[in-house]
């Protein structure tokens, strides 16, 4: 009997349409599920975004807030914040509908509905426009509810818990309140607009991808799709950091042209992010040298006279601003000029390091201490009464007159002069220094070698 010749290739037919077709459904598995995770990451950036434009109003409304009125109590007793909120807002102006021509949300309804925009009152449109996505509770740098929302009353202070979210809110300078974000969000009709044109755009792709993969699968097969596979391993390999890769597509067409200019790729971009990291931590280190020179005296090592005056009139407004112990010390060296016109200008040098040595054994960590120039050095004492620091001052002297200067020449005999202040009710840091200062010349008139303060009466 004669066998049916055309069996054998309607087989091979058979299995090459079993191959694409699962390539089909494969593809539109895979299609589909790109769609939905790059779907959800989108719609996750697009809430992030929404809560930093949030934020940013907010914090913006409150700042400008305490900038125009001063303090929250004067603005309660002037405007309240919500509609200081609503006047500010409407001089920045409403925000455009863009690609939404004819097309609008209306209050109460669940859709976008095609109507002309004459039919809507901007009312409306401006209300559905800038819903507020969240609610934000409001206090004051000392924890306290500065708005009634619930579960808060106002002057409420903050439940425990709650500290890691605040953000600061900043006014001419200074923090003056913290705020933190509460509930989910409630998008604005603009904001469902975007939305939905996402989703609109991600299904046309998604269908055009799909017929896109219907005629890449008739026409490659599976060689095509083995060598796509192998580049896409290579890629999402590089997507998570590792940029170093090789393919090898066994192929005289355009995948083995692509696959080439991959591998130069791979091999530039190594190269490059190679060469970027190391200028990267080149600048960073020369950044922080730079840095650090900036506020250090290059003899000494120690804090320079700008460095000390920042830091000093900061922790002077704090101590004026909680009522807590401040102090500031001048010291001189005594007759340093004899130093360096007997002894040379190099050991007068070194006595300079070793009593910035001696004096930096004995202070803290949170005190300042400073060459503020020549043979002059300065130090803060952060909440600390003035007898505490007196002592401190004259421990320093007496280690300085007892040390072995003898090392360096027998005839040498170093002491210093101190001046002293503590009354930070003088009325600013430089008043504090100028007094301490007046004080060292009096040390220094009464012999030197010693420490003078102001003692308060009674």
């Amino acid at each position: 009997m004669r066998q049916d010749g055309p069996s054998k290739p309607q087989v091979f037919i058979s299995l090459r349409y079993k191959f694409t077709l699962a390539l089909l459904v494969g593809s539109m598995f895979s299609t589909v599920l790109i769609i939905g995770i790059a779907y959800a990451r989108l719609k996750r950036k697009f809430d992030d975004l929404v809560l930093q434009s949030a934020v940013q109003s907010f914090r913006q409304d409150v700042s400008s807030y305490f900038h125009t009125y001063g303090s929250w109590e004067e603005a309660q007793r002037r405007e309240d914040f919500p509609s200081f909120s609503d006047r500010r807002r409407q001089k920045v102006g409403m925000p455009v509908i863009r690609g939404l021509d004819r097309a609008v949300w209306l209050e109460g309804k669940n859709e976008l509905e095609m109507e002309p925009l004459e039919s809507v009152t901007p009312q409306v449109v401006a209300e559905n426009l800038r819903r507020p996505p969240f609610r934000f509770y409001l206090f004051d740098p000392q924890k306290r509810a500065l708005l009634p929302l619930e579960p808060y009353r106002v002057g409420e202070p903050m439940h425990p818990g709650k500290h890691e979210r605040l953000l600061p809110i900043e006014s001419d300078g200074r923090v003056v309140a913290y705020f933190s974000p509460e509930g989910s969000i409630c998008y604005s009709d603009l904001d469902l607009g975007y939305l939905a044109a996402m989703r609109e755009a991600m299904i046309y792709g998604s269908g055009i991808a799909m017929l896109l993969t219907l005629g890449l699968g008739l026409t490659l097969g599976s060689k095509l799709s083995a060598d796509l596979r192998r580049l896409t391993v290579a890629i999402e390999a590089m997507e998570q950091g590792e940029l170093k890769q090789h393919v090898v597509v066994h192929s005289r067409d355009e995948v083995d042209v692509l696959a080439k200019a991959f591998n130069r790729m791979s091999e530039e971009l190594t190269r490059s992010h190679e060469e970027v990291r190391q200028a990267n931590e080149q600048v960073r280190q020369q950044t922080e040298q730079l840095k650090e020179l900036s506020v250090r005296d290059e003899l000494t090592k120690l804090h320079n006279r700008r460095f000390f005056d920042e830091q000093a009139e900061a922790l002077f407004e704090q101590a004026v601003r909680y009522e807590r112990p401040f102090t500031v010390a001048i010291g001189d060296i005594d007759f340093f000029k004899r130093i360096n016109d007997n002894f040379s200008h190099a050991l007068g040098d070194e006595v300079l390091r070793r009593v910035s040595e001696i004096l930096r054994s004995q202070v803290r960590a949170v005190d300042v201490l400073a060459r503020y120039g020549g043979e002059e050095f300065v130090i803060a004492f952060p909440e600390t009464p003035l007898r505490q620091a007196v002592a401190v001052c004259e421990r320093l002297g007496k280690d300085i007159r007892e040390y072995a200067w003898c090392d360096l020449d027998p005839d040498l005999h170093v002491t210093m002069s101190m001046g002293v202040c503590g009354d930070s009710h003088i009325g600013s840091f430089e008043a504090m220094l100028k007094a301490a200062d007046t004080l060292l010349y009096r040390a220094k008139a009464l012999g030197r070698d010693r420490v003078c303060v102001d003692e308060p009466e009674g």
